[in-house]
């Protein structure tokens, strides 16, 4: 029913053990996936080793070219207490 996915990576701690299992179901089903490395505004966030820690993930798991090839979304929790 879905045609892709959205993996939410935290940008201090990066891919968690259950970062991997939705990762690794997604990458089986051929679904596509965005990367959001959420938290971006929080002074211990390195965005930059969670990405690279996501992208080896990708290769770790045997994600083909394309699914390697993935967009990024960076969010930041500073407007969340707006209604």
């Amino acid at each position: 029913m879905a045609d892709g996915c959205l993996l939410l990576v935290d940008a201090a701690e990066g891919p968690m053990p259950q970062t991997k299992f939705v990762l690794r179901q997604a990458l089986k089903l051929g679904k596509r996936i965005i990367v959001c490395i959420n938290k971006v505004d929080k002074p211990a966030s390195r965005p930059d080793w969670v990405l690279d820690t996501t992208f080896d993930l990708f290769g770790c798991l045997g994600a083909d070219d394309e699914a390697c090839d993935f967009p990024v979304a960076m969010a930041s929790d500073e407007l969340a207490g707006w209604v």
